[in-house]
């Protein structure tokens, strides 16, 4: 028994239930306990089976059959010469044929109850001959494959293991390492279980190594995990290839094929968390067909783990050690070329995706063609994609920056533009924007620095972080001006006037305003013209010129409705309700904001939307409809607080006020 062994009472309790089934007189049960190396199979199987001792009074066999292991496996004539033995059989009674001594087994623990533990299987073949006939005994098999032959033929049952939870994680560190030394590094034990990736091996060898060194701080071994590059270094155990996790990725890894080793240690090449059959396709460079079937021999073998329909993740140590094979025994012209094929083909489908969801955007050319990049059918098509691929998208672009490709790294967060600003995601909005800002300069694109700079200061205005936004907005503008640019100079004049607007320096935003609008105009440029007199109408709203705000954003919503552009027919919905409910036409406010809400809703548009849940709320309190202005701004909280938005504060305090109102 494993001393060290934590949690796993949900796969206990299968094992049990399992077990259970073989009592029925019918047949003998079969579990198969499979799972990534490392996670701890074996260690449960004896673990069930020391708990189980009463239940099988005549005993447990135990054989690892080294399926993963130097040298070669057990053979069933071995195993059950060895079971033979166990049972007491003399060695010149064991038959010499497989079929007898299968035979001789079968009848000597008929009748008799038995758990069997065969260990480390790497093929149905291995165990057939093993299985006891008739019921009573209980078997259990470990394998890194699924083993997918036994569960149809022989009616196994399968358990897979995952991670340890980070509280099992945990409580095996301080078992390891006593509680005394966990106690004196507040916090320590949860980071070392995060890098050991919450898997039973590794956080047994660090546990090891602290317990084995009193004088170790786990801070000293922090920071040598902190390394990527040294990470599988730290948990060799120096006197035993068994514990160490090299040499067990290793023994799954070598009994690939040729064809699918490839695709493990190509997709070691991926910056991101999560791998689509598209994106290991691309690695690969080889049929999406040929690409799915080595994808299912690594899900099968426990090296790769399916998380969605169509998509796979790496454990953490296992993309360590994917990246190590790629380096040992790939070319570094395809790796680079593998790197390149991905870079670009995510810049492409951003593109693509981006197309969709801001048709009428200003955009460059790519510098490069990708035939199999994805074309997106709907709007939601293409934000379900982008939502997907957030993490990806976000780690190519520093990934991209990393592999000196500074064209890409600085082109991929524009591309992004239309995802970051309906869904929100400003912190990786704005990491991706700054990378983005220096590749620009690398590569000398001024166009793409100044783009990138007004979404820095639009992402910071978002957040009320005005003096930094400011800062970036007229730094765009002064590219702009230098590079001639006069439609970006316009878009950077309504970036700066809404800023100052949202300060209430309101006569600052109408002159940025004007002098954007002149610009659109004289470029005939209806896109940008309806966007300024758009924010011309908000800024006159609050100057209480209502007649001319509502001049101004009916002229915004012809061109807008006229042209298709939903997102800002959504947002000028809005600004009219408001100038409605002074200029004696409240009786309207309620179905314009109804329809900005549909707009916002069918747009994905969540931040649009919870904006929209809130000017609704102000609608009815002030209408006396209590009721309905609290639901709209408990939804509108709701979202407010999933994006992080500043804007929560002011709903929550709207809510306070309904909620303590007397007769609320």
């Amino acid at each position: 028994m494993t001393a060290t062994f934590v949690g796993r009472e949900v796969e206990l309790a299968k094992l049990g239930d399992i077990a259970g089934r073989g009592e029925d007189g019918h047949s003998v049960a079969v579990a198969i306990v499979a799972g990534a190396p490392g996670v701890g199979k074996t260690a449960l199987a004896v673990q069930w089976a020391h708990r189980q001792r009463d239940r099988f009074p005549h005993g447990d066999l135990y054989c690892d059959l080294h399926g993963y292991a130097p040298g070669p496996p057990s053979n069933p004539h071995e195993v059950l010469a060895g079971f033979l033995r166990a049972l007491e059989v003399p060695g010149k009674m064991i038959p010499r044929s497989l079929e007898a001594k299968s035979a001789l087994f079968r009848s000597l623990v008929n009748d008799r109850r038995f758990v069997i533990v065969l260990d480390n299987v790497t093929s149905p073949d291995e165990v057939r001959a093993l299985l006891p006939s008739t019921s009573g005994c209980f078997v259990m098999v470990t394998s890194r494959s699924s083993l997918s032959g036994l569960v149809v033929r022989n009616g196994a049952r399968r358990i897979t293991l995952d991670m340890l939870s980070p509280a099992e994680s945990e409580a095996l560190l301080r078992k390891a390492i006593g509680p005394d030394r966990a106690d004196e590094e507040p916090g320590a034990t949860a980071k070392l279980a995060d890098l050991c990736g919450h898997l039973p091996l590794a956080l047994r060898i660090a546990g090891e190594r602290v317990a084995a060194h009193p004088y170790l701080r786990l801070a000293d071994l922090l920071a040598e995990l902190a390394s990527e590059a040294r990470r599988l270094d730290a948990f060799e155990t120096g006197d035993d290839e068994m514990s160490a996790l090299r040499p067990v990725f290793s023994w799954s890894y070598q009994a690939l094929d040729p064809a699918t080793a490839r695709v493990f240690r190509l997709l070691g090449l991926h910056p991101g968390p999560t791998i689509s059959v598209a994106t290991a396709t691309v690695l690969a460079g080889t049929p999406t067909a040929d690409v799915r079937r080595r994808l299912d021999k690594l899900t099968g073998g426990c090296l790769l783990a399916e998380v969605d329909r169509d998509r796979f993740r790496f454990h953490d140590l296992l993309r360590v050690y994917a990246k190590e094979c790629v380096e040992a025994e790939e070319s570094p012209e395809e790796r680079e070329n593998s790197s390149k094929r991905l870079l670009e083909w995510y810049l492409a489908c951003a593109d693509s995706a981006d197309r969709v969801l801001t048709p009428m955007r200003r955009r460059t050319a790519l510098e490069f063609s990708a035939s199999d990049k994805l074309e997106f059918d709907t709007y939601g098509d293409a934000l379900a994609w982008c939502e997907a691929e957030q993490p990806n998208l976000v780690a190519c672009v520093h990934g991209a920056l990393a592999a000196d490709r500074p064209s890409i790294a600085c082109r991929l967060p524009l591309a992004l533009w239309a995802f970051f600003t309906l869904r929100k995601p400003w912190a990786d909005w704005i990491a991706t924007y700054k990378t983005g800002v220096d590749a620009a300069r690398r590569c000398s694109d001024p166009f793409s620095e100044a783009s990138l700079l007004a979404g820095l200061g639009i992402a910071h205005r978002d957040l009320c972080r005005f003096e930094e936004a400011m800062e970036y907005l007229e730094s765009a503008l002064a590219i702009r001006r230098r590079i001639g640019d006069s439609w970006g100079q316009g878009q950077a004049l309504i970036s700066l006037g809404i800023a100052y607007h949202e300060q209430g320096r309101f006569a600052e935003a109408l002159e940025r305003h004007a002098d954007a609008l002149a610009v659109f105009h004289a470029l005939g440029d209806e896109w940008g013209a309806a966007q300024t007199l758009h924010f011309l109408g908000l800024t006159n709203h609050e100057l209480g010129r209502f007649d001319q705000a509502y001049e101004n954003l009916r002229q915004a919503l012809d061109i807008r409705h006229r042209i298709g552009y939903r997102y800002g027919e959504a947002e000028t919905l809005v600004g009219l309700a408001l100038v409605f409910q002074k200029i004696d036409r409240s009786g309207e406010s309620a179905g314009q904001l109804d329809r900005a809400l549909e707009l916002r809703r069918d747009m994905g548009d969540r931040y649009g939307e919870a904006a929209a849940l809130d000017h609704l709320g102000q609608l009815w309190k002030a209408k006396g409809k209590v009721d309905s202005a609290r639901g709209c701004w408990g939804d509108a909280l709701k979202i407010f607080n999933e994006l992080g938005a500043p804007r929560a504060a002011d709903v929550y305090a709207r809510l306070r006020r309904v909620q303590t109102a007397p007769g609320s």
